[in-house]
């Protein structure tokens, strides 16, 4: 069981005062064996370690509104999950992967990793084929500009060519172990709302939501207009109900002022994670990215 954390702040949530009733509960395997296919944006494969740790035993499902990559998932190795993500883009190629692996890769190995294909590509529209758009989506996000997933106003994919130094694209070995990984997983396109609400008192709740840097320019990473200051209220006043349901809650955040306000007696950790949005290596750095949960 984790120690209550320096920075812990008096007072108990509801789940940590009925933490008694999870004794004894089947802990969700820790496999990372199964890698993520796609680079993502604020990945938190850097501190798995930390995570794993952190998790709770549970009996009921592993729900992640915001799926991205889904790396503490694979990592977790669920017998149930809900996975759900706003980007229609991401959840539609992994319901392709769930379905159809082969066929994905199939398409994937038509394609050189150039700039010429990549810009082709990108220009395409989507919604003739799933495995094909299932395909391009892994191809343009293996090859874009810092693993950046960005659209304009229009909601069009925008990220420029970033080269082929990324590593080769999953193969269909790596494609059939993520589909094998899915096949427990319930997958949705839409708010966090949906699946926070839907919790009950046997899951766990891991929120890892895009960062709100309040006056800084929204460029549309992750869509445009995808996380706000509105979206960082809505998500306390969830996450408040959902634990006096007893919901278990992991939440991984920047600003951990806001929330140590907002939920009082939860505990606070911290790891470090070292940024690499920022298009020059002088602009990365190692920061705090700190995580809340309201059990011990």
């Amino acid at each position: 069981m984790t120690k209550l954390a320096p920075q812990a702040l008096n007072g108990q949530s509801n789940a940590l005062k009925s933490r008694n009733a999870y004794r004894g509960m089947a802990k969700m395997t820790s496999d990372a064996t199964v890698k993520p296919v796609l680079r993502w944006a604020g990945s938190k494969r850097q501190i798995l370690p930390k995570l794993t740790g952190l998790a709770p035993q549970v009996s009921g499902r592993y729900i992640e509104p915001f799926c991205g990559s889904a790396c503490l998932f694979l990592a977790l190795n669920p017998s149930r999950a809900l996975l759900g993500d706003v980007n229609p883009h991401l959840v539609a190629a992994y319901s392709a992967l769930k379905e159809a692996p082969d066929a994905v890769a199939s398409r994937l190995g038509e394609w050189q990793a150039d700039k010429e294909t990549y810009l082709r590509l990108r220009a395409l529209p989507t919604g003739a084929d799933a495995a094909f758009d299932a395909a391009k989506f892994l191809y343009l996000n293996r090859y874009c500009f810092n693993g950046v997933y960005r659209e304009n106003r229009q909601g069009q994919f925008n990220v420029p060519y970033g080269g082929y130094r990324t590593g080769p694209l999953p193969g269909v070995k790596e494609l059939r172990q993520f589909s094998a990984r899915l096949q427990s997983a319930e997958l949705y396109c839409g708010d966090f709302v949906h699946a926070v609400r839907g919790a009950g008192r046997n899951d766990f709740i891991y929120l890892d939501p895009p960062y709100y840097y309040g006056s800084v320019r929204n460029r549309g990473e992750y869509g445009w207009n995808a996380f706000s200051d509105a979206d960082v209220e809505r998500l306390i006043e969830e996450v408040r109900a959902a634990d006096e349901r007893g919901v278990r809650i992991l939440i991984s955040y920047n600003q951990a002022h806001t929330l140590r306000k907002a939920l009082p007696g939860w505990y606070l950790t911290y790891a470090p994670v070292r940024r690499s949005v920022a298009g020059f290596s002088k602009g990365r750095k190692s920061v705090r990215e700190y995580q809340l949960r309201n059990y011990e």
